[in-house]
């Protein structure tokens, strides 16, 4: 995908910062990180969800994110390693690797402005029956 941002990486037509490279996958540094040491996992070819990849990349992706977590907590010593896959910045598959210190350096808005759902028993239950349906 010639517009996309990521494939643009992938395809080394932009300068970025690779920290790790095989066949399948690419990560390189966030240009505007949490934190620093903030790391972009994608798989070399183009898909907008993750859930769409096929199971190889998608193992693949996971253990390259472990291998770079790993990495992180030798290399920086965050108190932990968040994973954060989103995908609204960029329309192609990534996962953050993120060093953190803090437990909002990965958070939803939610949760800081306390707005989550506080569903009943009864909900979950209708919301897991219907997940439940789809598998």
């Amino acid at each position: 995908m010639s517009e996309c941002l990521f494939c643009k990486i992938v395809a080394k037509a932009i300068p970025s910062q690779i920290v790790y490279e095989d066949e399948t996958v690419l990560a390189f540094l966030d240009i505007f990180p949490i934190n620093p040491g903030h790391t972009l996992v994608v798989p070399k070819n183009h898909e907008n969800h993750f859930q769409h990849i096929d199971d190889e990349e998608y193992s693949q992706m996971m253990l390259v994110v472990k291998k770079i977590a790993r990495a992180l907590e030798k290399t920086l010593t965050p108190q932990r390693v968040g994973l954060l896959v989103a995908g609204w910045d960029v329309p192609h598959t990534h996962i953050h690797v993120v060093p953190m210190n803090n437990y909002h350096d990965l958070t939803s808005q939610k949760i800081l402005d306390d707005t989550r759902g506080k569903p009943t028993s009864t909900e979950l239950d209708q919301v897991a029956t219907t997940i439940k349906s789809g598998l």
